[in-house]
């Protein structure tokens, strides 16, 4: 009977331990995304601020504006394009129009805005870290698209 009794609590030991390492292998492996899922949640990300200022020209508009930027901390960034934008007028620059929009893009990913002024403007774009640090700027041609692309930097340890 000792060996009867023996063999039935091996089997018994065996299944719980098979079980509890199933189910170990389980939790980690639901884990690993956790895991990804929080490390992108708490992802460094910028407040960007796109800016478009137009010199010139009679429209109150751009055309063919696009941006970058990241539904969420961690994502990439993906393309956001309108067909046209107002303009508001620059504060104490009757003659200049701006247009502007903030966004958040991943730190270390890329972040671009690009427009076209009307035929007798000329665009100046702008790339603003948190709407105070500029990190790109490019003036085009009147009439021209501009554009500015830049890689946004690591936040400082």
């Amino acid at each position: 009977m000792t060996s009867f009794a023996t063999s039935s609590h091996t089997r018994t030991a065996t299944r719980i331990s098979i079980g509890s390492a199933v189910l170990a292998l389980g939790i980690g492996l639901a884990g690993c995304g956790a895991v990804e899922s929080w490390d992108k949640a708490t992802s460094d990300a910028w407040a960007v601020t796109y800016e478009v200022t137009v010199t010139g020209g009679t429209s109150n508009s751009l055309k063919d504006v696009s941006y970058l930027e990241a539904e969420k901390r961690g994502e990439d960034s993906t393309s956001v394009t309108e067909e046209s934008v107002s303009t508001s007028e620059a504060t104490g620059k009757k003659k200049n129009k701006v247009w502007s929009i903030e966004s958040m893009v991943t730190a270390q990913k890329d972040a671009s805005v690009a427009a076209t002024p009307d035929k007798d403007g000329t665009a100046t774009c702008r790339v603003l870290l948190d709407g105070v640090k500029e990190i790109a700027s490019a003036t085009g041609a009147p009439g021209e698209r501009v554009q500015c692309d830049v890689t946004t930097p690591a936040f400082k340890e």
